[in-house]
């Protein structure tokens, strides 16, 4: 009971990890992500953190769409900021 769409979103990410939202100023702009590369990306929309493996690649140049506002639109996320993997 009390499903919110942001959990039923949480759900529905593919096994990724998931994290709380961390400073926005930390993360750089989605012109400079590279879909071939394990990456944290910021959902907008959640507010939360994604975990990038890459695996989803051509997909996401296929299908994701750039906004005027620098957001990315990909399947339920709307991505506006990434980051480099934890120790990688």
């Amino acid at each position: 009971m009390g499903n919110t769409l942001a959990d039923a979103l949480r759900q529905l990410c593919c096994g990724w990890r998931v994290w709380s939202a961390m400073t926005h100023s930390s993360l750089r702009p989605m012109d400079a992500f590279d879909p071939t590369e394990p990456a944290i990306l910021h959902d907008r929309l959640t507010d939360t953190i994604i975990t990038w493996t890459a695996d989803q690649a051509d997909d996401y140049r296929q299908a994701s769409r750039p906004g005027e506002d620098g957001t990315v639109a990909w399947k339920a996320y709307l991505f506006d900021g990434w980051g480099n993997v934890l120790g990688g």
